[in-house]
């Protein structure tokens, strides 16, 4: 499952939609709008099977946090 953050762009988002593939943003389809990354994403994102996330945060670089 392909989850994109709340900064990604709607032209974006109508891209993917356009190709059919599936995808849930934060603040819309999952979690909540304003979740900060560190203290509610990420275990989101944890908590979930098999997902890729997408986002414009320069901080999400961090070694420490990629699987």
């Amino acid at each position: 499952m392909y989850i994109l953050d709340e900064n990604i762009a709607q032209e974006e988002r109508k891209k993917l939609r356009l190709f059919k593939i599936p995808f849930r943003q934060i603040g819309v389809e999952i979690g909540q709008k304003g979740m900060q990354d560190v203290n509610h994403i990420l275990p989101l994102l944890h908590s979930l099977k098999e997902v890729t996330f997408f986002t414009r945060d320069s901080d999400f670089e961090k070694l420490n946090w990629n699987h």
